[in-house]
């Protein structure tokens, strides 16, 4: 039987051509996020837009990214009229930083915002930006005049990156090392050398890589120095679950730690192998009874051999009566118990302190 044909909305379908039409669908997804962007409409498709939920006092808030975080914080965007990709200056805990629009100003409910919102204080004009760009190439500078005094005083430090804020009166001098330093003294010989205020900063190796850049063992650019907002926690048994190699230097990103991707499928490759057999499982096909031999999660594929001298198949797992990702595993909630009357109702133990905590940022961030 020949492999149900995949398809497109549009009808298109999955031949030979598949990096192509792939590629294309991205490129048409991404087009119509950044109308809904510019638009003001809804973006995230979570609970927090729903029509049962969208009660209660809202606010206008605009979302902005800076330029050594890719989390969003949100601020109240006040009387300016913002756009998808303006530079705005606001306040932080380190000071007046420009950040970059990403979210064009639209209301959200006051109970999903924590902390205080604070204002948006003007934004960048062309003078402003090519300022910048001007700091930005100082800013290069910078680390060789950092990594010289390091030199200099044979402190265990390795320079990483510069970053100056959009006026230049702060500069943010990033660097790793393997214990703690005192580099009190460079710090005073540094603020006297740039006549600015000098920040020091201590990053581990993920951060370094975020910071610097650089391309994966996929050939595309690293996701935290390109999109991906905040480290998830990753283990060995995600690289078990899918089959990976468990030899760490086979799984690990350029940064030395496990690769932060073995987190994004992770949980479609757990659920998957919980509906399909496992290996070496007897199992009945339309081709008699056979040993399960190999398993291919993410397209739904079980390879069986038979005995004697049938050759091995594969069949969908829809052909062998075993349930996909297609048809979703509906369970029917329990009927609430009966109250008696003059009886106070058992309550249900929760389990967990933190069950139920938890949000994305959306405040300033800290220094």
């Amino acid at each position: 039987m020949a492999d149900p044909v995949e398809t497109f909305p549009d009808g298109s379908s999955l031949g030979d051509d598949r990096t192509t039409l792939i590629e294309t669908a991205r490129k048409k997804a991404r087009e119509r996020f950044r109308e809904r962007l510019n638009a003001g409409g809804k973006v995230a498709g979570c609970e927090c837009e729903s029509d049962d939920l969208a009660s209660g006092p809202s606010r206008r808030v605009a979302g902005v990214r800076f330029l050594d975080s890719g989390q969003t914080y949100f601020f109240d965007p006040v009387a300016f009229d913002l756009s998808v990709g303006d530079w705005v200056v606001v306040e932080t805990n380190r000071g007046f930083e420009a950040a970059r629009v990403v979210i064009s100003p639209n209301q959200m409910l006051q109970a999903s915002l924590s902390g205080e919102l604070k204002p948006i204080q003007k934004v960048l004009g062309e003078a402003d930006i090519e300022r910048m760009q001007s700091l930005k190439r100082e800013a290069a500078k910078a680390v060789k005049v950092f990594g010289a005094r390091i030199r200099e005083r044979n402190l265990p430090m390795k320079p990483i990156s510069a970053e100056y804020n959009f006026d230049g009166t702060h500069l943010l001098l990033n660097f790793t090392a393997p214990d703690r330093v005192d580099f009190r003294d460079l710090a005073r010989d540094l603020g006297a050398h740039f006549h600015c205020r000098v920040e020091l900063r201590q990053v581990g190796p993920r951060d370094e890589a975020r910071l610097l850049g650089g391309v994966g063992r996929c050939g595309r650019t690293l996701c935290c120095a390109s999109w991906l907002p905040v480290f998830p926690e990753v283990s060995m048994n995600m690289a078990k679950t899918q089959d990976l190699p468990l030899n760490p230097a086979k799984v690990s990103g350029v940064c030395g730690r496990l690769l932060c991707c073995l987190s994004y499928e992770n949980d479609v490759y757990r659920q998957q192998k919980q509906l399909l057999p496992k290996l070496g499982q007897t199992i009945t096909t339309p081709s008699g009874e056979g040993q399960v031999i190999s398993l291919q999660v993410l397209r739904e594929l079980v390879s069986v051999r038979f005995p004697g001298d049938t050759p091995d198949q594969t069949f969908p797992a829809a052909e062998l009566g075993l349930q996909t990702r297609a048809e979703p595993v509906r369970t029917e909630k329990p009927a609430p118990e009966p109250v008696i009357e003059g009886e106070a109702p058992r309550r249900r133990r929760r389990r967990g302190r933190n069950r139920g905590a938890g949000g994305n940022q959306q405040s300033a961030p800290d220094a």
